[in-house]
């Protein structure tokens, strides 16, 4: 179930993808968030609650819940703080040591001058393959956590981290629009002739993006739908604000963009998160810039290009996406081979981003779907 918590929509986000979808069952779970709870103010105190608690869950050796905690810790910090990249590694080191629920096998997949790091589940007997990424800010290691709503389906699973994510980030690949190069290069490196593709959140365009262009996938599931990156944005900004910004962008207008972000940044902390992220991901300097990035990460002309089975998730409240774009990328995908879609209200729950609070819902959808 998804629970506010806290007067701050994004907090609340974090907090049900973090926590809910594992252990709302939890007793440790739930006595550390009535300490945490309280705490959550801004970013600075939002950092230092999670990580108290991922110290002490680590030092008795609750290794999945000191992972959780850590990643929490690192989800606002500025990567210029050094206190991020600390995060990010006791994130991993906590996530591998509490990970059982497959047997799995770790590679690093070459990749232009880097390589994109990646991790099989092994099912057995299993005669397919489903790649799975993440989109904006997840890391691989929770990709894999999910994972485990969809054991036993006749599937091996890979997941990795793609260019602008997790380690592939760290290492100096940055966010790209042509998400088809890096599902390439996995198929290629493992030698498949034929592999569905999940993406989530803002991996729901970049399994459309990989589908029209490579034909070696055969059934793509946008976990949430996702039409394009400056919908993120626009997302909870006032008509008139992004009407003008809208203006600004197509002049070119780089200054007065700039000062509207840094003025609205000052007092927004889920704005501030979401363009400082940004950048760090495409390594773009500026708001504008950032915009003239995400602008490139549309699904527009894409539809007619995807030819295959289709799942469309959406939540009717999702604060990133609007659901307004679904009908739209159902009448453009119009020579796809079939279309299913499922929306999730309050009525049946998973009305959020990626159904946060109810991820099994979605689960159940995509291995009907599979």
């Amino acid at each position: 179930m998804f629970k506010s918590y806290v007067d701050n929509e994004q907090f609340n986000l974090q907090i049900n993808r973090f926590l809910n979808d594992f252990y709302q069952e939890d007793e440790r779970a739930n006595q550390d968030l009535q300490g945490i709870i309280p705490r959550l103010k801004d970013a600075e105190s939002w950092y230092e609650a999670w990580l108290d608690y991922a110290v002490m869950r680590e030092e008795r050796q609750d290794y999945d819940l000191a992972s959780v905690y850590y990643q929490a810790a690192e989800f606002y910090v500025t990567p210029s703080d050094p206190n991020k990249e600390k995060m990010y590694h006791k994130y991993r080191e906590t996530f591998y040591k509490g990970f059982r629920n497959f047997d799995y096998e770790s590679y690093q997949i070459p990749y232009e001058d880097s390589y994109l790091p990646a991790v099989k589940l092994v099912t057995p007997g299993a005669r397919k393959t489903l790649l799975v990424f993440a989109g904006y800010d997840a890391y691989m290691e929770e990709i894999l956590k999910m994972m485990n709503f969809l054991r036993g389906i006749d599937y091996h699973i890979i997941v990795f981290d793609g260019p602008g994510q997790g380690t592939a980030l760290k290492n100096g690949l940055k966010f790209i629009p042509n998400w088809e190069k890096p599902v390439a290069a996995v198929i290629d490196y493992f030698k498949l002739d034929r592999v569905s593709v999940l993406g989530a959140s803002w991996g729901g365009y970049f399994a459309m993006r990989a589908a029209a262009f490579e034909k070696r996938i055969d059934k793509v599931i946008a976990f949430n739908i996702f039409y394009c990156g400056l919908d993120a944005l626009k997302m909870r900004m006032p008509d008139d604000v992004w009407n003008k910004l809208s203006s600004l962008l197509a002049a070119n207008d780089a200054d007065q963009i700039n000062d509207m972000f840094y003025s609205m940044m000052a007092s927004n902390i889920d704005l501030n998160w979401k363009i400082t992220k940004g950048m760090e991901n495409t390594g773009e300097t500026t708001p504008f810039g950032l915009l003239k990035n995400f602008e490139k990460h549309t699904m527009a002309g894409l539809g007619p290009l995807i030819n295959q089975d289709v799942l469309l998730l959406a939540g009717e409240e999702d604060q990133y996406v609007p659901i307004g774009r679904l009908p739209q990328i159902q009448q453009e995908l119009c020579n796809a081979a079939s279309i299913t879609t499922k929306v999730f209200t309050r009525e049946t729950g998973g009305e959020q981003h990626c159904q946060a609070g109810h991820r099994h819902l979605a689960f159940n959808e995509m291995k009907k779907f599979l």
